[in-house]
């Protein structure tokens, strides 16, 4: 259910299928959602022809008795296979999780298109580094080990439609993979000038997720004692540790789910934009946002991808040269020159009318031009 569009998975699934209708594609959409959590909404009808909504049941029986990823089995439901035999439209399975009837023989035959978020099977594993829970590592352990075995399932697909350049050669093992970078809302295009920029560093990101809020607690721990400067972290769901930390940092303040619009207004004011990760798997849609609507912006070397934001962004990875990096840039207004030099570079790659064009032109004719 990619509505709220406001963490990284969804917000590639909500503004590709707001790019697909505003070029034209006519969308019968399949959407799972978890009852009391993102419940079905009538907004999504202004994209679709039709809409068929399955509630995710919790089957915890199936992490042992299935030999399939429980994201994949957890979602076996009869309905789906029989609403998409109502018809012969090429079939879009957006990411490996709703794959579970891609070979059935029923559909085998017919077009069928993968959307390649990450490399699953290595998310899980870096997933399971990071948890402190013994239970929940052993669960990602064997998940990832399930997830490998069925990316088999690939081979065979009319095309891969990587998220990420640099996973391109893993996927082209089981068919013609292209590289259409994620969907992210590009609505807000409005500048802000000095007036509006404020002397602050922002960190943001879905603070539930291991991954995040242990690069969280490296700005708390490394960064944040090494200058006086204002940082704010901001994000979905931190945990109680990481709000304990938080407060023994006199410049730092950590804000809790902030709404769609304070995020964005974040995003846009803040001189700094600090986005750093410790597991370089896929694009994270948190740096697309920061470069349509951000200004100064500091990566680490895991959030590129194959080179393609290391002219967009100021690469950091240590403590020192991350604080360095940050106190010469918020000295630095970011002016309508340096907006409209890397806008033009982003383009290049990052265009949702584009790549939505991009994908239409892969169903109709089985390529995509450069």
């Amino acid at each position: 259910m990619p509505y709220p569009p406001n963490y990284g998975g969804i917000v590639d699934v909500f503004y590709k299928l707001k790019s697909l209708h505003a070029v034209g594609a006519k969308i019968i959409y399949h959407c799972f959602y978890y009852a009391g959590h993102n419940p079905p909404t009538a907004l999504l009808e202004q994209y679709c022809e039709e809409i068929y909504y399955y509630e995710r049941k919790k089957a915890p029986w199936k992490l042992i008795t299935s030999s399939l990823p429980y994201v994949i089995s957890s979602r076996a439901n009869k309905a789906l296979l029989a609403n998409l035999l109502k018809n012969d439209a090429p079939i879009f399975f957006d990411g490996i999780q709703t794959c579970y009837f891609m070979n059935h023989p029923k559909i085998k035959n017919r077009k069928r298109f993968f959307r390649a978020n990450n490399i699953e099977h290595v998310y899980y594993f870096e997933l399971a580094k990071w948890e402190t829970s013994w239970l929940k590592k052993q669960y990602l352990k064997i998940e990832a080990r399930r997830l490998k075995r069925f990316e088999k399932q690939l081979v065979g697909v009319d095309a891969i439609l990587s998220v990420a350049k640099m996973d391109i050669p893993h996927f082209s093992h089981y068919a013609n993979t292209y590289h259409i970078p994620p969907f992210f809302n590009s609505d807000n295009q409005s500048f802000i000038n000095e007036e509006q920029s404020v002397r602050q560093v922002l960190f943001q990101g879905n603070l539930s997720v291991k991954e995040n809020e242990h690069a969280a607690k490296f700005i708390l721990n490394e960064v944040a004692p090494l200058s006086k400067e204002k940082i704010i972290i901001a994000g979905k769901d931190p945990s109680v540790a990481l709000f304990d930390l938080a407060k023994k940092r006199k410049n730092v303040t950590l804000i809790s789910t902030p709404s769609i619009e304070i995020m964005d207004a974040l995003i846009r004011n803040s001189r700094v934009n600090l986005l750093l990760t410790f597991q370089q798997t896929g694009i994270k849609l948190k740096l697309l946002h920061a470069l349509e609507s951000g200004q100064h912006i500091i990566i680490n070397d895991k959030m590129d991808d194959s080179g393609i934001f290391a002219s967009l962004c100021h690469v950091e990875n240590g403590a020192v040269g991350i604080v360095k990096r940050m106190e010469e840039l918020l000295d630095q207004p970011f002016t309508t020159a340096m907006k409209t030099k890397r806008d033009e570079e982003f383009a290049r790659n990052y265009g949702n009318e584009r790549n939505a064009k991009r994908i239409l032109e892969l169903i109709h004719e089985g390529k995509i031009s450069s």
